[in-house]
């Protein structure tokens, strides 16, 4: 058993470690900082960047256990319990724009403040120093407000703060429906509704339906998953390092479901003698790819856009077949006919790659680490979004043995999460038809 003195001795020679290797690089130590260096964004995979994040993720996982320790099984169920008012703090600092009226290298009054926002300014008083207690701007002087490193970051890369819109406010509104939505199917199941989300937004339409139907909650959803591929979490960097990509060749891949395209263009450069067709039932996300392409020359002969329902017998016969982040949002029934509908396509030999978060089998454990835990996090999403989860390794190889027993091979799986990543890839090849 783990006690804090035991614990705070790993924190010290974790700390030691990272130090060291930030000055090997030249780079400066963290801090709460406007210019106060952040992200760790040299992690790489180089073995610098490889140490740098173990020596990371340690100091994370012992300090989060250590807190725990020191707070008590009491004050760790209470900051649970009033999570959401850090939720809603950070969505009305996004909302109402406060980061971008804070002049970044300076400072403003807080009566500056709340006339550019237009509202009262004992109201932003208490928004902002609700903030600051979670770290996001500081209070240099009684009322004078400047960044710290985390409000600039807001300003700075306007893809997080997309994430913060959609994730506090749609995903927040759905995530709080699903205590009810389960309750509902236990104790009234006639007239429960398929998903958190169909309390959530009054409608019996599905989470896709219905976005795309709205063309602000569209707007706001496509900026969200264009903000995730942004950052170190969910970057198709980790996807193009999962893989061989550039021994592969002259074949023929195909992303179903790839909406826009932007895996393939990531992919594109390194397979230089590779085609590339991206499927997807979204013709305003085809267009605007078919726009991307077009303003590259060196990818108009080998990338090309098709309408494909997912559900329908694939007529393409490629190599290679990418799904990121598709299975997740169906339950096991769809995904098993999603899949099933490579079958009249595939030929022995043909690659399937599932990109996509891996839950760790069990038993479970304590996640510290914010790349470790987003796997439960996206699981709980799913669980409110569409009622549908994300698996175990196992729980993919039962699916792709569903749509035909023995045809299947598993070749590999490249963890993520042990890169600093959420999305795994697992390689699967098709064998043959078994009769």
């Amino acid at each position: 058993m783990s006690s804090i003195e035991n614990l705070a001795s790993s924190i010290t020679e974790q700390v030691s470690r990272l130090s060291s290797l930030l000055q090997g690089e030249g780079l400066p130590s963290p801090t709460f900082e406007e210019s106060g260096f952040r992200d760790f964004e040299h992690e790489t995979d180089t073995p610098t960047g490889k140490a740098l994040r173990e020596a990371r993720n340690r100091i994370l996982d012992t300090a989060h256990d250590l807190i725990r320790l020191v707070q008590g099984p009491t004050e760790h169920i209470l900051t649970l319990t009033w999570a959401t008012t850090d939720t809603v703090n950070i969505d009305l600092i996004t909302r109402l724009r406060i980061p971008e009226h804070v002049p970044l290298g300076s400072s403003i009054s807080t009566q500056e403040l709340a006339a550019a926002i237009r509202i009262p300014e004992p109201l932003l008083a208490r928004i902002v120093r609700y903030g600051i207690a979670n770290g996001v701007f500081i209070e240099e002087s009684p009322n004078v407000i400047r960044h710290s490193a985390s409000s600039a970051a807001l300003v700075q890369n306007p893809h997080l703060s997309n994430i913060v819109r959609f994730g506090a406010e749609d995903l927040g509104k759905i995530m709080m429906k699903i205590p009810d939505a389960v309750v509902l199917k236990r104790d009234d199941p006639a007239h429960a509704p398929h998903t958190a989300f169909n309390l959530a937004y009054d409608t019996e339409e599905s989470l896709f339906v219905h976005f795309h139907k709205n063309e602000a909650a569209n707007k706001r959803y496509h900026e969200y998953l264009a903000g995730r591929v942004s950052t170190p979490l969910w970057s198709v960097d980790r996807l193009r390092a999962a893989w061989p990509w550039e021994s592969k060749g002259k074949v023929k891949v195909v992303d179903v479901g790839g909406s826009s395209g932007h895996t393939v263009l990531a992919l594109a450069p390194l397979m230089p003698d590779a085609t590339f067709i991206v499927q997807d039932n979204n013709l305003s996300s085809l267009e605007m790819g078919r726009r991307a392409v077009a303003e590259d020359p060196s990818l108009k002969s080998r990338v090309s856009f098709e309408v494909y329902n997912f559900f329908k017998p694939q007529t393409v016969q490629a190599d290679i077949y990418i799904y990121r982040h598709i299975l997740h949002d169906w339950q096991d029934e769809d995904s098993v006919k999603i899949l099933s509908s490579l079958l009249p396509a595939l030929k022995p030999g043909a690659r399937v790659l599932i990109s996509e978060g891996i839950v760790p089998e069990p038993p479970a454990k304590r996640l510290n680490t914010f790349a470790s835990k987003m796997v439960r996090v996206e699981d709980t999403f799913m669980l409110g979004a569409h009622d549908s989860h994300e698996r175990t390794v196992a729980e993919f190889e039962s699916l792709f043995h569903q749509v035909s027993p023995g045809s299947f091979r598993l070749v590999g799986v490249t963890s993520g999460a042990e890169a600093g990543a959420f999305q795994s890839l697992l390689e699967f090849e098709f064998i043959g038809l078994r009769k």
